[in-house]
């Protein structure tokens, strides 16, 4: 693992500040947590704040901690900046044009390694522009308990560290384990997450690999493999097999979503349905129908009676993933290239059996086209499916120890944390904290998308407000005289 290039790291052994009570401390620096710490230091350059997070780099996370050169983002350059006002819209797309390459354009999609830079210099700007060194905790919060009117971190180290006010900024949750007859603890060949140091180590040339998904991260993990000369079968296997569709430019189209539409699953499709047709007739690709309900997707996710956002999940999840979270032209195109040469195959079917016989797992599916079984022997698996869908199968102490004190609750469908339109944590009577928040992927119950750099820089920029209005209101509260005025 590289070692963290921040002056103002805290390694585990160090003493000193962390003995005092923090105004913020922000538990995961990913994207998410990174910019709502430099969303805050804009608003209050003076607010007391520490991150604290175990990944290399501070900002980075798993999306832009990759170093290879095929791993590009899945948003063209023009909407990438890391801020939400208009007037720094193209703000990533400057930056990358004096600091990458000055023939960058509006729709290129650029490496992620490219973007993890840009992260770097906001970082380092905040610090110079912040009399105050950001600490950053190299570590991992085991548990938060609310004490005295603060918050006690505990560390995997075995620190400390108390604070006013808390951010929940973890992050993804790793994937959830297939429940497979005969996938046990003691498999060899099968790798529980895409992106650990080990699951493309010690590949040999002649033998197929299974990537259990046919998402983005399926995508990513069978390009990296093709860029890196692997000579093996790709296998892709969903249940679906639905591949993330390719981004094209085109002119947008107007908003059509209202409070009126319809309120289920099948009145929407038939409503998006009925909006391609009518671009298809003025020469509008139905990407830009897609991408106008973009802004949209929380309200239309909050009108949706739980039963229908359940329906969603079952039935039209993958369709929407496919055609939202799509890839780089070039990246589409290197895939279909590999389709057409049969180095990557596509399955659309359900894994019902796995085993192991020397080097070689054995896994069984029943095809979703025609019901038959199909056996792949693969010389690895890799689970390739994303998050976990269900908190209540996550093992993680952190979440625990905020449930068991009911500070916090699941939200409804048990996609992450439930809160209030500003962040703010619901503990467990509904009631939203004033010292309790959550940003990025914990919020999904409440907003289904918020995974993407153009919500979750919106999110960091309102949360940050709102949190420096909330400890102003509070630093305000703490000046007032303890004593009656005299006469």
């Amino acid at each position: 693992m590289a070692k963290p290039r921040f002056k103002w790291v805290i390694d585990a052994g160090s003493n000193g500040r962390a003995q005092l009570p923090f105004s913020v401390l922000i538990v995961g620096g990913g994207f998410s947590g990174a910019m709502l710490a430099y969303q805050l230091l804009r608003r209050d350059p003076k607010l007391d704040l520490a991150i604290v997070d175990s990944g290399a780099t501070l900002g980075h996370g798993l999306a832009y901690s990759a170093t290879s050169l095929s791993h590009v983002l899945n948003v063209p350059a023009g909407n990438m900046s890391a801020f939400p006002e208009e007037e720094n819209a193209a703000h990533f797309l400057k930056w990358a044009r004096r600091n990458h390459d000055p023939r960058v354009r509006e729709g290129s999609f650029l490496p992620r390694v490219v973007y993890g830079r840009y992260l770097d210099s906001l970082l380092k700007e905040a610090a110079t522009r912040s009399k105050r060194n950001l600490p950053w905790f190299h570590d991992q919060v085991l548990t938060l308990t609310r004490v005295n009117g603060l918050f006690s971190a505990q560390l995997k180290t075995g620190r400390k560290i108390l604070a006013k006010t808390v951010v929940i900024a973890t992050g993804n949750v790793p994937p959830g384990d297939p429940s497979v007859p005969g996938l046990t603890d003691s498999a060899t060949k099968y790798f529980p997450f895409s992106w650990s140091q080990t699951a493309l180590e010690g590949l040999r040339g002649g033998v197929g690999v299974l990537l259990i998904g046919a998402g983005l991260t399926s995508v990513d993990l069978a390009i990296g493999l093709a860029s890196k000369g692997f000579q093996g079968t790709i296998h892709m296997l969903s249940r679906r097999g639905c591949l993330p569709q390719a981004h094209k430019q085109g002119e947008p189209w107007p908003q059509f979503w209202n409070n009126e539409s319809p309120k289920t699953v099948r009145g929407l499709l038939r409503l998006i349905r009925n909006q391609v047709g009518a671009a298809a007739e003025v020469g509008i690709d139905w990407r830009s129908v897609v991408d106008a309900l973009r802004p949209v997707v929380p309200d239309i996710w909050r009108s949706l009676p739980e039963n229908e956002k359940k329906r969603f999940m079952r039935h039209a999840r993958p369709y929407w993933d496919a055609h939202r979270h799509r890839v780089a032209p070039e990246v589409s195109e290197m895939l279909s290239q590999l389709v057409h040469e049969g180095r990557v195959q596509v399955h659309a079917g359900r894994i019902t059996g796995y085993r192991e016989e020397e080097d070689l797992a054995l896994v069984s599916y029943r095809r979703r086209r025609d019901g038959q079984t199909n056996v792949l022997r693969v010389g690895r698996v890799i689970n390739c499916t994303g998050p976990e869908a269900d908190w209540r199968r996550i093992d993680n102490s952190l979440l625990s120890s905020l449930f068991a004190q009911r500070l916090a609750r699941p939200d409804p469908l048990f996609l992450g944390m439930d809160v209030d339109r500003d962040g703010s944590v619901l503990n467990d009577a509904g009631v939203a904290s004033k010292s309790l928040f959550a940003i990025g992927p914990v919020r999904k119950g409440s907003l289904w998308e918020t995974t993407a750099v153009p919500e979750l820089r919106q999110q960091a920029s309102s949360l940050a407000e709102h949190i420096v209005r909330v400890t102003s209101e509070d630093r305000s509260m703490d000046e007032l005289p303890t004593k009656p005025l005299s006469r």
